[in-house]
């Protein structure tokens, strides 16, 4: 009886970590420039273009979900669950963190900003198509793609914590010209990597990967630790 109590505990969790709450604003089609005072939420199989749209809270982007945000200001976090894409453009602008679980594609580009971290974890997208791409970016937290399939680039950005790619399955992975003020990290990853023109304030260190990355023309002023 206790076993079967447990199971249904944890069920519930389960529940309410990937169900949207009944206050929160449903988004769906094109949704111009007005302000929502809540959480928001992209339903199952939906696609919701932002365009100059405010949330004041957090925008979650359920399982076969698009969301394109162009000018969007979220004050919260950005969080996919089984979504199919999260696509962060024109100058969006992100509180929180951005967060993709069993995400297919996390793109955060043109311009865009991001107050916190930028992770997904478990992406599955082919390997010709971006798990993760942070381009001509700002992210104050660390970027950390970890256990997922696909293509994954961070380029041409300013990162204000650690990049770390840990434990990915296939690549290919591109680091490439950016401003790094933590440390950059590559460890056990499988599939082809370039780590090329980067600024590391911290430590570069690359480690168990399959095959080992090429690694050339980056300026660090930590250590460097190569394997």
């Amino acid at each position: 009886m206790r076993v079967f109590t447990k199971y249904i505990f944890i069920a519930v969790v389960v529940l309410l970590m990937t169900a949207p709450a009944l206050a929160d604003v449903r988004l769906t089609g094109t949704v111009g420039p007005r302000i929502i005072d809540d959480n928001a939420y992209v339903p199952r199989d939906a696609t919701a273009t932002l365009n100059g749209t405010t949330i004041k809270g957090n925008l979650r982007v359920l399982r076969g979900a698009k969301v394109f945000a162009n000018g969007a200001h979220i004050t919260g976090n950005v969080e996919g669950y089984r979504s199919r894409l999260v696509d962060l453009r024109q100058r969006t602008s992100v509180g929180g963190n951005v967060q993709g679980k069993y995400t297919r594609s996390v793109l955060v580009r043109g311009g865009t900003f991001v107050g916190g971290n930028v992770q997904i974890e478990e992406g599955f997208a082919p390997i010709d198509v971006d798990a993760l791409l942070v381009n001509l970016s700002t992210v104050h937290g660390d970027v950390q793609p970890k256990e997922n399939a696909g293509r994954v680039r961070v380029l041409a950005s300013q990162v204000g914590g650690n990049v770390q790619f840990e434990e990915n399955y296939s690549g290919p992975y591109a680091i490439r010209n950016n401003r790094i003020d933590g440390d950059l990290q590559f460890f056990k990853n499988r599939g082809r990597g370039v780590i090329t023109g980067n600024h590391v304030k911290g430590n570069l260190q690359s480690k168990e990967n399959s095959p080992r990355p090429i690694i050339r023309n980056n300026i660090v002023e930590g250590d460097v630790e190569i394997e």
